[in-house]
């Protein structure tokens, strides 16, 4: 270290010194004959530019160090300004799907006919039973009552299992708990749709109580039968994805694939029963 330190010292002083001597002998030819001086000037006119061309490099060097900290203060604003514009695009993505999302529920209640329906905005759900229960942001207030149907856009949701003036709790149909009369719009085949732990998360439930012989074929679509006086005949529930024949062969059970995603649903419409 000590080494290269003299080294760098001895360098220094020898280049000073030629400066010097350049720069004497710069002054010195400047009275003398045109000979002399272009002699002089062969000599010295590649140290000059030696030099200069050191100069210009040290000043390159240090204007490239200031344009790189603008352009680094630029990369910042710009990821700045596309942060801002992305935020901006999920925000009008969120409100296009909002927007989709209820006219479609008004396009329904324009079809339903003289059903007494009132919309509903889910508020909470349940985090211990994310697809079984949620509540919704009206109660008894909005004439909502225990038992009352609950639907969406695309189907059947569950029922009202409770009620408060301003909040409504909602037990849906995948439900294990929760029971529902169906049947299979093909052929008018009655069946019951009951919950089931292992497919309530795949948003399925199951339909039994169906005959070996009943005809029902993958893809059959299935509504409710009004049967129990709960939900009102011919809502879509779901279409049959799987058919299988119980444990003695005597009747036969099918996989309902929910028309309804329980996951993603954030709107409702409750079907005021009145009673």
């Amino acid at each position: 270290m000590v080494r290269n330190k003299k080294s760098l010292h001895v360098i220094t002083i020898i280049i000073c010194a030629v400066i010097l001597i350049v720069m004497g002998i710069s002054f010195a030819t400047r009275g003398t004959s045109s000979a002399s001086g272009n002699v002089l000037g062969v000599v010295v006119s590649p140290v000059q530019k030696f030099f200069s061309s050191v100069g210009n490099g040290v000043s390159g060097f240090f204007g490239f160090v200031f344009d790189m900290k603008d352009f680094q203060q630029e990369n910042l604003e710009l990821k700045d300004e596309v942060n801002r514009l992305s935020a901006r695009v999920r925000e009008l993505e969120a409100f296009e799907q909002e927007n989709e999302r209820l006219r479609e529920m008004l396009d329904f209640k324009s079809t339903a006919g003289d059903r007494d329906m009132v919309g509903c905005e889910i508020i909470a759900k349940d985090p211990s039973n994310w697809f079984y229960s949620f509540t919704i942001d009206k109660g008894s207030d909005d004439g909502i009552q225990v038992n009352d149907a609950v639907m969406s856009g695309y189907g059947l949701v569950g029922r009202v299992a409770e009620v408060g003036a301003g909040w409504a709790k909602v037990q849906t149909i995948v439900d294990v708990n929760c029971s529902v009369g169906a049947m299979v719009s093909r052929n008018g085949e009655y069946a019951i749709i009951d919950g089931d732990l292992t497919l309530a998360d795949k948003g399925q439930c199951r339909m039994s109580a169906l005959v070996k012989d009943t005809g029902l074929v993958l893809g059959d679509t299935v509504v409710t039968s009004g049967l129990g006086e709960i939900f009102p005949e011919g809502i879509l529930i779901g279409t049959v994805s799987d058919i299988k024949s119980d444990s003695m062969g005597y009747s036969q059970y099918a996989i309902i694939d929910m028309a309804v995603d329980l996951e993603k649903i954030q709107e409702v419409m409750v079907i005021r029963s009145g009673r």
